[in-house]
């Protein structure tokens, strides 16, 4: 039995370390639409095992992976222990997971023929990751144009100048990253922002920049993404809008293709992924004459 000593460690020590945060997207408790991987760890070169998942904790229902759409299994499920002592594989816990609890299971054959097994709780949990985007204060939500020289306005009438918002995106319900020593560190989380204005005007309307406490100014990717750093629930986006005299416009924010990076996760909440900000109409004056 003193051969299957690391196993024992490895799962309690799995266990212990769940329940820190178990309320949370863990292994334990994996939010629907999340991907885990699941590791045994100490284990010696040469020994067979095999990982599967049962409706019951005394091993009974076993789940046939391809008939069942809660989640889906990754690779090695079966085989042989290698040189470097762990075995892992990757769990996609689909929706409707969250309607049952799992045991997932972990058998070895030690090299003289023996065998011992152990086996997890899981019970996953409804998404709650999400993104969310806000004025900056949150209530402000309607000003004047800017017609101050910061913004270039010129009272000669030669440009009606710029009027500078800035919006936030914030996190909430990440992951915590098990694997980095930072406290409150969790895994890096990506969207796409879309600035919108009505009426457009053919004006110039643009996102300055995009910044975090942690991750600084982030520059946006081949595909228009911005990857935020883990440490960060929240960052300042900062947009000019080029003023239009006569025209009361509304400034759209909207975050998109928003997830979770290494864990897939999607936004649970897209009634709060658009905000608005509305510019007042700015007088119009043509001119200065007299005689």
């Amino acid at each position: 039995m003193t051969q299957f000593k690391n196993i024992i460690l490895s799962v309690l020590m799995l266990f212990v370390f769940g329940q820190m945060a178990y309320a949370q997207n863990t292994i334990f408790t994996p939010y629907e639409g999340s991907t885990h991987s699941y590791t045994i760890s100490g284990l010696t070169q040469g020994w067979s095992y095999s990982m599967y998942i049962t409706a019951n904790a005394d091993g009974s229902g076993l789940y046939d992976d391809n008939l069942t759409g809660e989640f889906d299994l990754g690779n090695n499920l079966n085989g042989t222990v290698g040189l470097e002592g762990n075995v892992s594989t990757e769990i996609d816990w689909n929706i409707g997971a969250a309607a049952n609890i799992y045991y997932l299971w972990f058998e070895a054959i030690g090299l003289n023929g023996c065998s011992n097994m152990r086996s997890i709780e899981i019970v996953p949990q409804v998404n709650q990751f999400d993104l969310l985007s806000e004025n900056i204060p949150e209530t402000n939500t309607i000003s004047c144009p800017d017609i101050s020289a910061d913004g270039g306005f010129d009272n000669l009438g030669a440009s009606s100048g710029i009027t500078v918002l800035t919006f936030s995106v914030k996190r909430e319900n990440g992951t915590e990253n098990k694997l980095t020593a930072s406290i409150g560190d969790t895994y890096d989380w990506s969207f796409k922002p879309l600035l919108s204005v009505d009426p457009n005007l053919g004006l110039t309307n643009v996102i300055i920049t995009i910044e975090g406490t942690s991750s600084g100014v982030v520059a946006e990717d081949t595909n228009g993404n911005y990857v935020i750093s883990g440490q960060d629930d929240e960052v300042i986006v900062t947009v000019s809008i080029e003023n239009a005299p006569g025209e009361t416009r509304n400034v759209h924010f909207e975050v998109t293709e928003q997830k979770e990076l290494n864990t897939n996760l999607s936004d649970s909440e897209p009634s709060n992924d658009k905000v608005t900000h509305t510019i007042q109409v700015m007088p119009v004056i043509n001119g200065i004459g007299g005689a």
